[in-house]
């Protein structure tokens, strides 16, 4: 597979930069996870579990503009890329479907087969995989009290053409992996 890329959207703690891990490595696939757009700026404002200054999220979607532009005009034709997008409001914060927008446009720019995974998990799992330190100190969320309401949102309602829908609930890392993977063979060579 050349020029693919594998779109993984949920909420918090869903496993996306888990499997975008594992999916990245079978496609040969640059992973680009949310945080690395967001890192740079938060390492910048040290949030330490404080509210972030108004407007720091329009400084990451900057830093992420930048980083799409710089994939649909330089990256490698042949180059693979997962990105992963959390999003944490029912049908999408403003910035989520400005987010969604630029990364179908990449695609599209770039020519690029796109698969559209939208992870969803049940409100027990998210607790448990919300709350680990190795999630703090990636600064991402950890507060195992948001679980409930991340996992009774409904799916990010992209309109594109291949959309997979999973629930991680009961799969394991690998076996979500397994599940793109499968997709997308099926999609490229029907």
């Amino acid at each position: 597979m050349k020029n693919v890329i594998v779109y993984l959207v949920g909420p918090p703690g869903v496993g996306k930069y888990t499997v975008g891990k594992l999916v990245a490595e079978r496609l040969s696939a640059k992973l680009l996870d949310n945080h690395f757009w967001s890192n740079p700026i938060f390492e910048v404002v040290e949030p330490d579990g404080r509210p972030l200054p108004a407007g720091v999220w329009d400084r990451t979607n900057d830093v992420l503009s930048a980083v799409l532009e710089t994939v649909a005009r330089f990256g490698p034709a042949e180059r693979n890329y997962v990105f992963t997008h959390a999003v944490s409001d029912p049908g999408g914060h403003p910035l989520d479907w400005t987010i969604a927008g630029q990364i179908l446009w990449t695609a599209e720019r770039r020519r690029a087969s796109l698969l559209v995974v939208r992870l969803a998990c049940s409100e027990e799992q998210l607790r448990d995989r919300i709350s680990s330190d190795e999630r703090g100190r990636r600064f991402k969320t950890t507060d195992a009290e948001k679980a409930q309401s991340l996992a009774s949102l409904a799916p990010f309602p992209i309109n594109h053409d291949w959309v997979l829908d999973l629930d991680t609930s009961d799969l394991g890392a690998a076996e979500t992996a397994d599940r793109i993977e499968g997709e997308l063979q099926s999609r490229l060579n029907p």
